[in-house]
């Protein structure tokens, strides 16, 4: 290999390392209401300690914070491990919270590091709307990476789509603060493009907010928690030890009763974070909406916390989505089913199938086709409590179709008995 190639290899492994060398601001979060986060990232291959930094907001366009503290915030004496996220969360978490007190949403709670700012007064920093710069710094004022840009002028308002208002935001038109074009830093969750390793060390004479992120619709939270960066090595996704998890609880069951565990492997062994991103809600009586689980997000445990609001559930199933993470990427999520019962004994087995098949499963129509190798006499369904909801006797046919559009949302065995009078039971779902 000539000196030369050896010459530019070198450089661009020296450019490589200076690029890497501190930490980033990896996501925004501007949701509605209090729905507020940001999240640092460090893409290092060293811990960072992050009592060495601050965030600092730079409202509605100043050029330089006030000189009182509220505007700042040192962040705490956490060591950050490399290639890993850490999201700090507006502190916001009064269930009976209304208007500047409305809580933040269960699931950005649940993707919290650490909760900030409860107190406007004391320090405001993340109470950002869309034309706030939000910086990252060393505790002596240097910059390390801004998100945004401070000074005039300020951004004017732009549409938002899927809204009716606007917002005063920067835009996907150039200049960018003038209100032309599609407002993305208001109602808009800011992902960090995975190239973008090095912050922002100058105030920038003008922002595109697409150049070094990518946009997501408000109030997402899914990215959180995790980063995807060119920085990193390679790692594999973790994966669910099941395609779908299906626990049984009693209605009448007390306060921290557990659900049951989700559990995942990592080829890496990294730690895993579990998260219920969907489908952990009930609606009572006085249609206020309850949340009944919360899951560990270190062990994948989920534990019955509103145990009201089972016993007011019409509902015998809750359907939750939960994903897990190991730092550098997020699984698809796995299906949790939440099987409410009034009898604490009650259940059913789901028997092994000889060349049965039954689709589609879930049910999402009508039509509920079943085919087999021997002749099916009779088909009939129950549910969970062992009642049956349908039954019908057929023509001793292979292939069968019976009218589901009766069942209610839930879980439910399917009985097949062949014209020999032997059975076989597999277990259906109704979405």
């Amino acid at each position: 290999m000539n000196k030369t190639l050896l010459l530019i290899i070198g450089l661009m492994a020296t450019l490589l390392l200076k690029a890497q060398s501190d930490l980033i601001i990896s996501e925004y979060v501007e949701g509605w209401s209090n729905n507020k986060a940001i999240e640092i990232y460090n893409p290092t291959s060293e811990a960072i300690n992050l009592a060495d930094y601050q965030l600092v907001r730079y409202a509605n366009g100043e050029d330089i914070p006030p000189a009182e503290n509220d505007w700042k915030i040192v962040l705490p004496d956490v060591s950050l491990e490399s290639y890993k996220a850490y999201v700090c969360v507006l502190d916001k978490r009064d269930p009976n919270g209304t208007d500047q007190e409305a809580p933040v949403w269960d699931q950005l709670q649940e993707r919290a590091d650490v909760f900030l700012c409860p107190n406007y007064n004391i320090s405001n920093t993340l109470y950002h709307n869309g034309d706030d710069a939000v910086a990252l710094e060393k505790l002596d004022g240097s910059l390390v990476d801004l998100f945004g840009r401070w000074g005039a002028p300020r951004p004017a308002d732009a549409a938002l789509p899927g809204s009716d208002r606007g917002a005063r935001c920067w835009t996907d038109t150039s200049p960018y603060f003038t209100g032309a074009g599609i407002g993305i830093t208001a109602d808009h969750t800011l992902y960090r493009k995975a190239s973008i390793v090095e912050g922002v060390k100058e105030n920038p004479s003008m922002f595109n907010p697409l150049e070094q992120w990518d946009s997501l619709s408000a109030n997402t939270f899914t990215n959180l928690g995790w980063h995807k960066s060119d920085a990193a090595p390679e790692n594999a996704t973790p994966v669910f030890t099941a395609d779908e998890f299906t626990f049984k609880i009693w209605k009448q069951a007390a306060n921290e009763t557990v659900l049951g565990t989700v559990a995942a492997n990592d080829a890496e062994n990294d730690d895993l974070r579990f998260y219920i991103n969907s489908g952990n809600f009930i609606y009572d009586s006085e249609d206020v909406r309850r949340t009944p689980f919360e899951m560990n997000r270190e062990t994948g445990e989920i534990v019955l916390v509103d145990a009201a609001s089972l016993i007011e559930s019409e509902w015998d199933t809750l359907f939750i989505d939960v994903t897990v993470t190991d730092g550098f990427s997020e699984s698809e999520a796995v299906k949790v089913m939440a099987v409410l019962t009034n009898d604490e004994q009650s259940g059913f087995e789901e028997y092994s199938m000889n060349d049965l098949r039954i689709f589609p499963n879930p049910i999402s129509g009508g039509l509920l086709s079943i085919s087999a190798t021997k002749s099916i006499r009779k088909v009939s369904i129950v549910n969970i409590l062992g009642q049956e909801s349908f039954a019908s006797f057929v023509d001793n046919k292979n292939l069968v179709q019976v009218d589901a559009s009766s069942l209610k949302k839930g879980v439910y065995l399917i009985r097949i008995e062949y014209s020999d009078r032997s059975t076989d039971n597999k277990r259906i779902i109704r979405n």
